[in-house]
């Protein structure tokens, strides 16, 4: 019974410290997209084959708000242990890097951006699957404590 309270905390401490690892690399990320769309969205919408005219530059000035928010958000969110608010941010994280990928996939494939997208495909990719493993890992913890609880 010891070994598996020993193994639980040891599995806790290893997805804190690769969470927190997630959320302040994809902080720094979400900040830097934030900069260069904000203050130059003709450059980044170039890098990616999109031509670009003063709607596409107002439609990435807004998409700069959405990733300075979600830059903030993994910032503070950092330190957070492992519970049901961790547990939502984590998931929507899966759903927003797995759509951003499955988007900028869809994109590339119908030829409408060129290969400057693949570097973020690849990403975008990759959070959403270390996100989803940490989420996957740590729904067991929260379904147990869950029961605990109501059990009261």
């Amino acid at each position: 019974m010891n070994t598996i309270k020993v193994e639980s905390k040891i599995q806790n401490m290893f997805t804190v410290y690769v969470f927190k690892i997630l959320a302040l690399f994809t902080s720094l990320l979400c900040f830097y997209i934030f900069y260069l769309l904000f203050r130059t969205p003709e450059k980044f919408l170039f890098d990616v084959g999109v031509t670009g005219s003063e709607a596409a530059y107002f439609v990435a000035r807004r998409a700069a708000m959405l990733m300075l928010g979600i830059s903030v958000l993994m910032f503070c969110a950092r330190n957070l242990k492992n519970g049901r608010a961790r547990q939502a941010i984590v998931l929507s994280l899966v759903v927003t890097m797995s759509s951003l990928a499955l988007l900028g996939s869809y994109e590339f494939s119908r030829g409408f951006v060129n290969e400057g997208i693949i570097g973020a495909i690849v990403i975008e990719s990759m959070l959403a699957m270390a996100f989803f493993t940490i989420w996957l890992v740590n729904r067991g913890e929260i379904q147990a404590s869950n029961k605990q609880v109501n059990d009261i």
